[in-house]
């Protein structure tokens, strides 16, 4: 029979977090790639010292993207502008502002500078 290890049993003198402290991720997210695609990832991972988890949210959260604009892209664009007008118009002091309203603004920004330059990933 297998005995089954947490990460913490595994690594001497780790205790784990208290539960109040642990993230909360209950969201599962999957995708699907190639055989060759899953092995360059997993050493990116690897090299990377990261776990997977924390290396695909970092990877999808902080790199630069390139925008190919397409109906789908600019109607996303739009909703989401119009969400961002709606909350600016309701806001009367700064300390208002909503952080996730802010990073969305600032990722459609980024997103159309990217085609504004014309810049095109491989």
């Amino acid at each position: 029979m297998a005995k089954i290890y947490r990460r913490d049993n595994l690594i001497a003198g780790v205790t784990p977090k208290p539960k109040s402290k642990k993230r909360k991720r209950s969201v599962i997210m999957n995708f699907r790639v190639s055989s060759e695609e899953k092995k360059l990832i997993d050493d990116r991972i690897a090299l990377s010292g990261l776990g997977k988890a924390d290396f695909f949210i970092r990877s999808c959260m902080h790199q630069k993207i390139s925008t190919f604009g397409n109906i789908r892209t600019f109607e996303e664009i739009k909703r989401k502008m119009l969400l961002i007008d709606k909350h600016l118009q309701e806001v009367e002091r700064t300390e208002e502002l909503d952080v996730e309203i802010l990073e969305s603004l600032r990722m459609i920004l980024e997103m159309l500078d990217g085609l504004e330059n014309g810049k095109r990933q491989p």
